[in-house]
């Protein structure tokens, strides 16, 4: 059996039943009364039935209508349930957001941009997962990853790139290191003092091998910034690192100097797959990053600009 009913109908239905009046559920719903009468005309005309008993003086529900409420009041509650959680994502209130990036990000930017997007977003989780750059692009591409931070975005026509910020490359030594009373140290006199080195096909590698015409060979090599700052405070030797994964200023143990000669720096870029729409979660969080880096001096970068990298380039 087909039956032709609309929401309109089924409102007023239990509108009037809910108050027992014609007249209150027409200005519980904004209707005139003689609108809100035809339509449970029209309902039980649909259904064949009569819902409602009606006299002069008041108006009740018929021992169908009695057993019909109950199902109708669940579908509306539900569908409005519904429509009010796709509000909430129109409106960034709800939602969930994965974002992968290089490890210096997670460790320094990322951390400061999530804090003042929790207080604007609070229904909004985010999900950081850390990886190397080439995981990073076939998370984007899968669709494994809604946003990317990472550098040297390549030639790759699927892909959208934002320019974030510029961090150059500082030695990291403990403090009681002979080259901490230098101001500076050259690329020569690290890779004497016995380098700590990112591993290969990791983004801070990949920048150091384009930097240097012919970078020294480390004695140690590890994959995550926090573990070569981990071995520089035991002694085991200096690490170069761009600006977002250096120690604080005030390190008890660690501090870093410039590496010049040749000056070596670090391109960031927020990334997304072109083409496809983001999420309404998804762009609150892409505005957030690009205005938490326009608002924050990040150690060892230059000022963030916000210019648009054209695709693939």
């Amino acid at each position: 059996m087909s039956i032709n009913m609309n929401l309109r109908q089924l409102r007023a239905f239990v509108a009037v039943a809910q108050t027992g009046s014609f007249s209150r559920a027409a200005r519980l719903l904004g209707l005139s009364q003689s609108a809100l009468s035809q339509a449970v005309q029209q309902l039980e005309a649909d259904l064949g039935v009569r819902l409602l008993d009606r006299t002069t003086r008041s108006v009740q529900l018929s021992a169908i209508g009695r057993e019909f409420l109950p199902g109708v009041q669940r579908v509306l509650a539900d569908l409005d349930h519904q429509l009010q959680d796709l509000q909430d994502l129109k409106e960034h209130r709800r939602g969930h957001v994965t974002v992968t990036c290089v490890p210096s990000v997670a460790l320094r930017l990322l951390p400061q941009v999530l804090a003042q997007f929790q207080e604007a977003h609070p229904m909004v989780s985010v999900a950081v997962r850390e990886a190397p750059r080439h995981q990073i692009i076939t998370a984007l591409r899968s669709g494994d990853a809604e946003l990317g931070i990472a550098n040297v975005p390549g030639d790759d026509p699927d892909l959208d790139s934002t320019f974030l910020l510029t961090d150059s490359f500082a030695l990291v030594m403990r403090r009681d290191h002979p080259l901490a009373a230098h101001e500076s140290v050259t690329w020569e006199e690290a890779g004497q003092a016995g380098l700590i080195a990112m591993a290969p096909g990791t983004g801070i590698r990949l920048e150091m091998e384009r930097g240097l015409p012919a970078p020294a060979a480390p004695h140690h090599e590890a994959e995550h910034p926090a573990t070569l700052l981990a071995m520089v405070e035991a002694g085991v030797g200096v690490a170069p690192l761009p600006g977002l994964a250096w120690p604080r200023p005030d390190h008890a143990v660690l501090a870093f100097r410039p590496l010049v000669e040749p000056r070596v720096e670090r391109q960031l870029f927020l990334i997304k797959r072109a083409g496809r729409d983001l999420t309404p979660a998804g762009r609150a969080l892409h505005r957030a990053i690009l205005a938490g880096v326009a608002k924050e001096d990040f150690s060892g970068a230059a000022v963030p600009r916000g210019g648009r990298r054209p695709r693939g380039q």
